[in-house]
């Protein structure tokens, strides 16, 4: 018989360490097996979209989907979440083809978040994974763009898997909420939290680069970049949103400069941003900064099929495009 079962049911049963090391295990058999995943669906109207994530990993017998549902609001050049109802997982048993589990909300993996903002953790978690296989061992400081859900979720990610990170200068547009981003999280975490008034500070010196922000113009430039660097960013596509004429062009975070100052760059899912035309990586691509060849997939690089990180001077690149495998 399937097991039903509620978010709010695993509360503290999965700590952020061990999701981490999950969603490895599921990219590197997506990289074994990648026919065995398909990249996301979507549909929308207006301000309303629907999300369905297919996939599989064979090494745990498991196979299945999960889909949700938003509606958005466009101020500022940002992108928002009006309202999210919650995610829904679905996983068979790939050998038997049964039904194993249905599971209606997201892990609650940050005890700092009320429970109506459990949607969408894998987002942080996926990123942890493909910053961990790309930045540098010995990373100190931390530079945040965002602080708002994902902004809370990617602190947390990029400290557990560089405990060494001291000093994290971070970023948002509004001065409010860069106060209370340090008043709510520093209790949870060791690094020293520096907000910032200009965004090319949250560059500067910086041995990691995270955007985790809900964007749709560039926030970060790759004349700011400096040897050594990596650069994570999570935004992925407003296809739909673009088309439909909510917004006025392709959302980005990063500019082609990132691109171009990059000498390793990879993809949660090529093929994904192919599909929506991710700007981040379509555009650069377009512009003949870069060719689809030289971007790798996830997968590829936890298999060893593509090369990451060669020495301690490239400036690396995940661009967390699709949480598909989560």
């Amino acid at each position: 018989m399937a097991l039903l079962i509620k978010a709010e049911e695993l509360q503290g049963l999965i700590s952020v360490e061990e999701a981490i090391t999950a969603v490895r295990d599921g990219f590197h058999d997506q990289g074994e097996k990648p026919a065995y995943s398909a990249p996301r669906v979507r549909i929308q109207h207006e301000d309303r979209r629907v999300s369905v994530h297919p996939g599989g990993c064979h090494s745990l017998e498991v196979c299945g989907m999960f889909m949700h549902v938003e509606r958005f609001t466009f101020h500022g050049g940002a992108q928002q979440y009006a309202s999210a109802g919650k995610r829904v997982y679905v996983a068979y048993d790939s050998e038997t083809a049964q039904l194993k589990a249905i599971i209606v909300g997201s892990l609650p993996l940050y005890g700092f978040e009320p429970q109506e903002d459990w949607y969408g953790t894998e987002t942080s978690i996926t990123s942890a994974v493909g910053t961990d296989a790309l930045a540098r061992p010995d990373c100190r400081r931390l530079g945040l763009y965002g602080t708002g859900r994902q902004g809370r979720r990617h602190l947390i990610s990029m400290c557990t898997i560089r405990p060494g990170i001291e000093e994290v200068r971070f970023y948002s547009r509004s001065a409010d909420n860069r106060a209370a981003f340090t008043e709510r999280m520093q209790p949870h975490v060791t690094a020293k939290l520096i907000a910032v008034d200009d965004p090319r500070e949250v560059a500067e010196r910086a041995d990691l680069i995270c955007c985790a922000t809900g964007t749709n113009e560039p926030v970060l430039f790759g004349d700011w970049l400096e040897p050594g660097q990596h650069v994570t960013s999570i935004v992925a596509s407003n296809k739909g949103v673009f088309e439909q004429g909510s917004v006025s062009r392709p959302r980005r975070e990063f500019d082609d400069g990132v691109i171009e100052r990059a000498q390793c760059v990879i993809a949660t899912s090529k093929e994904q941003a192919i599909m929506d035309e991710q700007a981040d990586l379509f555009e650069p691509v377009t512009n003949g900064v870069i060719t689809w060849d030289e971007i790798a997939n996830l997968g590829e690089l936890l298999t060893g099929e593509a090369s990451g990180r060669q020495d301690a001077e490239q400036i690396t690149v995940f661009k967390q495009n699709s949480d598909q495998s989560v």
